[in-house]
């Protein structure tokens, strides 16, 4: 979309840009289904919280690119409201991102469990219902972590080390993530 104000890229009509537009807030709907699910079975509190509140970052800047998305098709020719459909579309994926962040927080943070004066740990998400939305989204989260640790334990046994003692990691072997690598506004992201 960034490419369309600088008439390069793959957008090259006003309704294409538009539609666009439309397409990130339809894929935000089902993110925000998955970042509900994971708050809903969080363990942690603080990161349940912290997964509801980008949740409703999320929708107000939906419904924000969804106005200015309906304003720029009426619009034609105004660069500044094409600036601001842009803006938008770039804040609402960094917040995606950021609740993808919190997701990947909430599937491995340790918490103590409540009521009970055992000193057992538990990680991560309560095990939901199963055949679900919420069992297809706690698959995913546990296969990931699974894929984590699996890389973590590959970097812990690299015997390598550098001048000050120092493991030495490969740039080429990227941490699993839950969202995939993206480039917003210039900036990589791992």
């Amino acid at each position: 979309m960034a490419q369309y104000l600088k008439r390069k890229g793959p957008i090259h009509s006003k309704e294409a840009f538009v539609s666009s537009a439309k397409t990130i807030v339809s894929s935000c709907q089902s993110i925000t289904q998955f970042l509900k699910v994971i708050a809903d079975h969080c363990l942690d509190k603080h990161c349940a919280a912290d997964l509801a509140l980008v949740v409703e970052q999320i929708l107000t800047i939906t419904n924000q690119l969804t106005i200015i998305s309906s304003v720029n098709a009426l619009t034609p020719g105004s660069k500044s409201s094409d600036e601001s459909l842009v803006k938008n579309a770039q804040n609402l994926l960094q917040i995606v991102l950021k609740g993808v962040r919190a997701a990947e927080t909430a599937c491995i943070k340790l918490s103590v469990p409540t009521g009970d004066s055992s000193l057992e740990m538990w990680q991560g998400l309560r095990q939901p219902e199963p055949n679900t939305n919420a069992a297809r989204a706690a698959a995913l989260c546990f296969q990931w972590k699974k894929n984590l640790l699996i890389h973590r334990a590959l970097e812990i046994s690299n015997p390598e080390t550098d001048d000050l003692g120092l493991r030495k990691t490969s740039p080429s072997s990227a941490e699993p993530s839950l969202a995939p690598p993206l480039h917003v506004l210039g900036q990589q992201n791992k």
